[in-house]
């Protein structure tokens, strides 16, 4: 449940991304605006930093959730051989359920966490993108002239 929810948001994000890049041809303008251009050029850049960050929080999120996946399988495989009778065994298979579950906590609390972040920034700026800059091309000698001297904030 917890790896749907995740896939449902990238997925929601990645069609963001693909409606953000598309359009008509007959609705496609020219910006000559140079702080227009200028915005849209930031966007671009902080849409990449974003898509980077997204893209490393998703990986950190399958890195994790296969470990705890590799536990989960570990424990069913201990589980039928532990000797109930045998403190010190079932000690050590309890340490290891209490490890599973540590890991699961951390995963829930922080890494989901951070991904969901991660996703909700990568597409508010997909909006803001698609808002102010989709389906406009930027008029090249002023487009040129813009890039030259473009300073972006940090976003």
């Amino acid at each position: 449940m917890r790896r749907t929810m995740i896939e449902k948001t990238l997925i929601a994000g990645s069609l963001a991304l693909g409606l953000a890049w598309t359009g008509g041809a007959a609705a496609q303008q020219v910006i000559v605006d140079p702080q227009q251009i200028a915005q849209c050029l930031c966007l671009e850049q902080t849409l990449a930093q974003r898509g980077s960050e997204m893209n490393a929080r998703r990986a950190a999120y399958d890195q994790r959730t296969a470990e705890l996946d590799q536990l989960d399988r570990r424990i069913a495989g201990e589980r039928a051989m532990v000797n109930s009778a045998d403190p010190i065994q079932v000690a050590r298979f309890r340490d290891l359920v209490d490890q599973r579950d540590r890991m699961a906590a951390d995963l829930d609390r922080g890494v989901i966490g951070d991904l969901q972040v991660a996703v909700g920034r990568y597409n508010e700026t997909v909006a803001q993108h698609r808002t102010y800059c989709g389906n406009r091309f930027y008029e090249q000698n002023i487009l040129e002239r813009v890039r030259m001297t473009l300073v972006c904030p940090r976003g």
